[in-house]
């Protein structure tokens, strides 16, 4: 889970999928990364430490969302999990579907949330669906959702994956998911995306649009 300025929705979030994974799996660490956080976020998140032994807190320089997953796979990997599961820290990922998602992991190694409604706008909806089609035309690669933060992978995958996105690379989630569906496919699963629970969002909206182009020759490079 990355973490960038949360303070607002970061408790309730962590209590949350706190329970849901120990409900549902039998031997976690939530892995929580605090990506240069400027508020109280860390203060919270050492609190959360404290509080639940599964919990484990990085406080890292800011480098992005993006970037900042990269790291996490990387250290999930060096501790040996055998599964990952990535979250955003904002309330947009409702944990209702968890169960759903890992019972499809006898036969597939990446199960991936598809947002198939979602409370956050319509210009995040329309720019999900420009990322399909720019993901599809880079890298001919059809990507339902390419940056869903609603994903599980296997160690398996990710680590044939993680070294092959470039430090520069904007927004490596989809860059992931590229890979991903080449190497394993991706069993989707419908969810519904919730309004963000507080603060902004880490990847603005006019982000998207700035970064459209270097995104497109991005892709084409890394899937040469």
């Amino acid at each position: 889970m990355p973490v960038y300025n949360e303070e607002e929705a970061v408790s309730a979030v962590i209590e949350e999928w706190q329970k849901c994974l120990s409900e549902n799996v039998e031997n976690y660490t939530l892995c929580i990364l605090n990506d240069g956080s400027k508020d109280s976020t860390l203060d919270i998140l050492r609190g959360f430490e404290k509080k639940y032994s599964q919990i484990k807190v990085i406080d890292k320089p800011n480098s992005g969302h993006g970037q900042t997953c990269i790291y996490g796979y990387n250290v999930a990997l060096e501790n040996g999990a055998d599964w990952i599961f990535q979250i955003d820290s904002d309330g947009q990922c409702d944990p209702k579907y968890f169960p759903e998602l890992i019972s499809h992991t006898d036969k597939h190694k990446a199960v991936y949330g598809f947002r198939k409604s979602r409370d956050d706008g319509f210009k995040r909806s329309i720019i999900s669906r420009f990322v399909t089609l720019f993901t599809f035309f880079a890298t001919g690669q059809y990507v339902r959702d390419a940056n869903v933060p609603y994903r599980l992978i296997h160690r398996s995958v990710l680590e044939q994956i993680t070294g092959k996105v470039p430090e520069s690379f904007h927004l490596a989630n989809i860059l992931v998911s590229v890979l991903t569906k080449k190497i394993a496919g991706i069993k989707w699963i419908n969810i519904h995306f919730n309004d963000r629970a507080g603060g902004t969002a880490s990847v603005k909206t006019i982000s998207f649009v700035k970064h459209g182009f270097t995104l497109f020759r991005q892709l084409k490079e890394a899937s040469a």
